[in-house]
This record gives structure tokens, sequence and C-alpha cells, in this order.
């Protein structure tokens, strides 16, 4: 019978696998890792965010994203500007140069969806997802209320 040994171990090989398979493509653009998940999320998205909103979502630190925006910004990729609706927060977008590579950059990531697709039906590719999302949603529920029990103290 498997085991959470069994998820595990699969599931940290295909992130790991599909992580260094990403890298190495962006590497070719002069992208990291960091820079390119910011990147992928902006050009998939198609709006500015806010720069705390982009470590949110990706769950990244606000020192990594700084980090990564600084980086992209020296590259010419991102720009950022204060936000109208609240002046302490900058919105992050995209530059003319970003969406010249934006199709390289989501063809590096294609590349490892379309590795790990190629061996599994169309069928099987949508429970696949499904099965991935209720799995998702489970450990998101969790969280959610494993920290709401640790931010309502003793009784």
């Amino acid at each position: 019978m498997s085991g959470i040994r069994d998820i595990w171990l699969y599931a940290n090989n295909i992130i790991r696998s599909a992580r260094q398979m990403v890298n190495e493509d962006l590497r070719a653009l002069g992208l990291s890792s960091a820079e390119g998940n910011v990147l992928l999320h902006l050009l998939t998205q198609g709006r500015p965010y806010r720069q705390e909103d982009l470590g949110d979502q990706l769950d990244v630190s606000k020192p990594a994203v700084s980090r990564a925006l600084a980086s992209l910004a020296r590259k010419g990729y991102v720009t950022r500007e204060k936000d109208p609706a609240d002046r302490r927060a900058s919105r992050v977008l995209l530059t003319p140069k970003a969406q010249t590579i934006g199709p390289r950059v989501e063809q590096a990531y294609n590349e490892a969806y379309f590795t790990a697709t190629r061996v599994l039906s169309a069928e099987e590719i949508e429970q696949f997802i499904k099965l991935f999302a209720r799995v998702s949603d489970s450990f998101s529920t969790a969280l959610a209320a494993k920290r709401a029990r640790k931010g309502a103290g003793p009784c």
C-alpha cells in the first residue's frame, strides 16, 4: 500500500526535476528561477501587481520578491511605480522588453508541462489536474485551520 513516503518522494521528484528543467532554459535568457517565476506570473496575469501581492501569490518572502524585482528592473524587464490608490505601495509593470521575451519565458515552463504530460492521455491529464487541485485545496484548508488555531490561543 502506498503512503506518504511514496507521495512525498514522487511529488519532490516532480518539483525538483521540473524546476531544474525550467532553470536551465531560464539561464539561457540570463534569468534566475525567482525572476522567471515573477515574470511568468506577471505575463500570465496581464496586469500590474502590487509588490506585496506578488509575494503573497507566489508564496515568497518580501525580501526575496524585492531582490528579484530589483534584478528584473536592472535588466530592463519591469518598472515600479507608486500605486495611485496607496502611495506607500509600489505597482510592478512589465516593460516592452519583458513582453518581447515573454514567449520564451512561457516556453521554458511549457516544456516542463509537456514533459510531464507526454506520457498521459488527455483524460489522465484532466484527472491528474483535478486530483492535484483537490489535494492542494485540502492542504490550504488544513493550513488555514492550523494557523487559525494557533492565532486563537488557549481557551
